[in-house]
Protein backbone atom coordinates (compact mmCIF):
# COMPACT_ATOMS: atom_id res chain seq x y z
CA UNK A 1 0.00 0.00 0.00
CA UNK A 2 1.21 3.20 -0.54
CA UNK A 3 0.68 6.15 1.49
CA UNK A 4 -1.48 7.97 -0.72
CA UNK A 5 -3.30 4.80 -0.66
CA UNK A 6 -2.98 5.12 3.13
CA UNK A 7 -4.18 8.61 3.37
CA UNK A 8 -7.08 7.83 1.21
CA UNK A 9 -8.15 5.13 3.96
CA UNK A 10 -7.62 7.35 6.84
CA UNK A 11 -9.80 10.19 5.09
CA UNK A 12 -12.46 7.52 4.16
CA UNK A 13 -12.35 6.20 8.23
CA UNK A 14 -12.27 9.45 9.41
CA UNK A 15 -15.51 10.15 7.24
CA UNK A 16 -16.80 7.30 9.08
CA UNK A 17 -16.12 7.90 12.42
CA UNK A 18 -16.86 11.75 12.19
CA UNK A 19 -20.74 11.78 13.75
CA UNK A 20 -19.65 9.03 16.53
CA UNK A 21 -16.76 11.42 17.57
CA UNK A 22 -18.48 14.68 17.29
CA UNK A 23 -21.30 13.11 19.54
CA UNK A 24 -18.44 11.48 21.84
CA UNK A 25 -16.97 15.46 21.90
CA UNK A 26 -20.36 16.83 22.51
CA UNK A 27 -21.35 14.75 25.66
CA UNK A 28 -21.97 17.45 28.23
CA UNK A 29 -21.01 14.56 31.28
CA UNK A 30 -17.86 12.76 30.71
CA UNK A 31 -17.74 9.59 32.23
CA UNK A 32 -14.31 8.64 31.84
CA UNK A 33 -11.18 11.48 31.40
CA UNK A 34 -10.45 12.47 27.60
CA UNK A 35 -13.51 10.46 26.69
CA UNK A 36 -10.96 7.08 26.49
CA UNK A 37 -14.11 5.03 27.77
CA UNK A 38 -15.83 5.66 24.59
CA UNK A 39 -12.66 5.56 22.12
CA UNK A 40 -12.45 2.48 23.69
CA UNK A 41 -15.74 1.27 22.81
CA UNK A 42 -14.94 2.13 18.89
CA UNK A 43 -11.66 0.57 18.97
CA UNK A 44 -13.44 -2.79 19.94
CA UNK A 45 -14.51 -2.76 16.01
CA UNK A 46 -11.00 -3.74 15.25
CA UNK A 47 -11.29 -6.87 16.99
CA UNK A 48 -7.76 -7.15 18.53
CA UNK A 49 -5.85 -6.44 15.42
CA UNK A 50 -3.15 -4.20 16.03
CA UNK A 51 -3.15 -2.16 12.46
CA UNK A 52 -6.81 -1.70 12.21
CA UNK A 53 -6.35 -0.56 15.77
CA UNK A 54 -4.14 2.32 14.99
CA UNK A 55 -5.52 3.03 12.03
CA UNK A 56 -8.96 3.50 13.83
CA UNK A 57 -7.21 5.75 16.01
CA UNK A 58 -5.59 7.84 13.26
CA UNK A 59 -8.76 7.86 11.84
CA UNK A 60 -10.52 9.59 14.69
CA UNK A 61 -8.07 12.19 15.51
CA UNK A 62 -8.22 13.19 12.18
CA UNK A 63 -12.16 13.39 12.93
CA UNK A 64 -11.54 15.69 15.68
CA UNK A 65 -11.70 13.28 18.51
CA UNK A 66 -9.31 13.70 21.87
CA UNK A 67 -5.93 12.90 21.32
CA UNK A 68 -5.21 11.89 24.86
CA UNK A 69 -7.93 10.07 24.86
CA UNK A 70 -7.78 7.70 22.07
CA UNK A 71 -4.01 7.52 23.16
CA UNK A 72 -5.13 5.93 26.37
CA UNK A 73 -7.65 3.89 24.78
CA UNK A 74 -4.91 2.59 22.78
CA UNK A 75 -3.25 1.42 25.71
CA UNK A 76 -5.32 -0.22 27.07
CA UNK A 77 -6.64 -2.09 24.00
CA UNK A 78 -3.37 -2.99 23.03
CA UNK A 79 -0.77 -2.00 25.40
CA UNK A 80 1.18 0.56 23.61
Amino acid sequence: MTSEQLNALINDLASDFAPMVKKIEAKTIKTTQNNYGDYLRLLGMANGDKVKGNLFALAMIKAGANTQGVGSALKICFGE
